[in-house]
């Protein structure tokens, strides 16, 4: 055998093994069906009982992982409730490690949110009364023990939330949740042949090589033909995501983590940090299907090569596939909620307090401190509104708990007012100025946390204490 026909034979070996081994959806023509989390609504005083627990899943096919969860299902129910109700969580910690949990966007005091301070003991269960008074958002909870944030939410210790309010119920967006309002929780993972999920707590950020949607790869999901709305939360621990769709189609981006833009905005992508949340609304009444990925469109040889690099990429960039049916709607896709910049008023018409902050991505620091539990690192008084300016040393996420903000400028170029809603998560590169509003109470006993948005950062120690009098 000449060296030349060797030297084929090893190269054609090599690509099939890779072939073997890549996960199935790079090839497959079958994407699997998307997986909708149960839907609980929470009316008239409803208790919801959420039971962090042990369970079982298939993150490769015919092939069962152990992973964690709710109420014996992976990840969590989506929770619905309106403005002025009150919701009746029961949490019980089924599980054999103290966990802590965050109701990420939820505007309620320390006390009632639980947050750090409030640590369940394995067989331990709490019951607070949480009353809903914020407008229509997508929220979502996850796990944020510290020390074990990041390996816990990994694990599957994250749901969605979605409060509703008058203005957004009679609004003609669509609403009707897994047929034309679709819950999308993005998280991306590192699995062994035995689709155990990898994890190694001493890293400070985290990069997955497969992404999962509901805890399925690539997933497709039919759709009425119509306009259809996706609420998407990026709940991986480091990675942020460019999405778009393959075709560079236009879709209108209509909300972020705590509300509604003035008006829908026209774009063919969005980006989305740790922790941040949007919705979209794609028009489907003409045409054939649509891929949602991340970044750019690749094509099989693109994939089939990812699997010979350790670059932090992904294997498949595919997020879902919609797969529209039926006559087309009359729905226009604009929305008509309008957002009260308030705020921008406020900040126009008074003096007020600003504060400097720096994120030390390396040595996972604040301003050159690590988190302390007993230091309060920002005390301020219940209404106020502050100008924060962020900085990093390298990319980053960030968040905030019990507050909300509207970003006022990135790297000295102020937003434009068409471009600003509430949130409280962003992604920091270079230095973003915010106008931070307080309306929650919290002490020392149940503080809230702002910092890294990057949970694997966060366990370092890149977090504060917040006080809000």
């Amino acid at each position: 055998m000449t060296a030349c026909s060797r030297r084929r034979l090893l190269k054609n070996a090599l690509i099939a093994g890779a072939f073997s081994a890549l996960p199935t959806p790079l090839f497959a023509a079958e994407r699997p069906n998307l997986f909708i989390p149960n839907l609980i609504e929470l009316r008239r005083g409803k208790p919801l009982f959420l039971g962090m627990e042990r369970t079982q899943t298939q993150l490769i096919a015919g092939k069962s992982t152990e992973v964690w969860g709710f109420n014996g299902n992976y990840l969590g129910p989506t929770i619905k409730i309106r403005r002025g109700e009150f919701a009746k969580l029961n949490y019980r910690n089924n599980l054999p490690q103290m966990v802590a949990m965050n109701i990420q966007g939820l505007q309620v005091s320390g006390e009632l949110l639980g947050g750090v301070a409030k640590v369940f003991k394995p067989s331990e269960s709490w019951a607070p009364i949480v009353p809903i008074n914020q407008a229509a958002a997508t929220c979502w909870y996850h796990a944020c023990t510290l020390g074990t944030s990041a390996y816990q939410t990994y694990r599957g210790l994250a749901g969605m939330w979605i409060i509703e309010d008058d203005e957004s119920r009679k609004s003609a967006l669509p609403q009707k949740y897994g047929v034309d309002d679709i819950p999308l929780i993005l998280q991306d993972m590192q699995l062994n042949s035995d689709g155990v999920q990898l994890f190694n707590q001493n890293q400070p950020h985290f990069s997955g090589d497969r992404l999962f949607v509901n805890g399925q790869e690539a997933p497709y999901v039919n759709v009425p033909r119509s306009w259809v709305r996706l609420r998407i939360v990026n709940a991986s621990l480091s990675r942020s995501y460019d999405l778009r769709f393959d075709d560079q189609r236009e879709f209108q981006l209509i909300a972020l983590d705590q509300g509604f833009l003035p008006q829908a905005q026209t774009v063919t992508s969005a980006f989305l940090a740790p922790s941040e949340r949007i919705e979209i609304l794609v028009d489907l009444n003409e045409g054939g299907n649509a891929t949602l990925i991340s970044g750019q469109k690749r094509t099989f040889l693109n994939k089939v090569g990812r699997f010979f690099t350790a670059d932090g990429e992904l294997f498949d960039n595919t997020v879902l596939e919609l797969r529209p049916d039926g006559l087309s709607s009359a729905f226009g896709g604009k929305s008509v909620l309008q957002f009260n910049p308030e705020i921008l008023q406020i900040a126009k018409n008074q003096q007020i307090n600003q504060r400097e902050f720096h994120l030390d991505t390396d040595n996972a620091m604040i301003n050159q401190r690590r988190f302390d539990p007993r230091r309060i690192d920002v005390t301020v008084a219940q209404g106020a509104v502050e100008r924060w300016r962020l900085s990093a040393s390298s990319a980053i996420g960030f968040k905030v708990q019990g507050a909300k903000f509207i970003v006022e400028s990135r790297n000295g170029q102020a937003l434009d007012a068409g471009e600003q809603a509430w949130k409280d998560s962003l992604w920091i590169d270079g230095q973003v100025t915010i106008l931070i509003k307080f309306d929650n109470l919290s002490s020392n006993n149940y503080p809230f946390t702002f910092g890294s948005s990057d949970l694997a950062l966060a366990d370092k120690g890149c977090i504060g204490l917040i006080v809000v009098q």
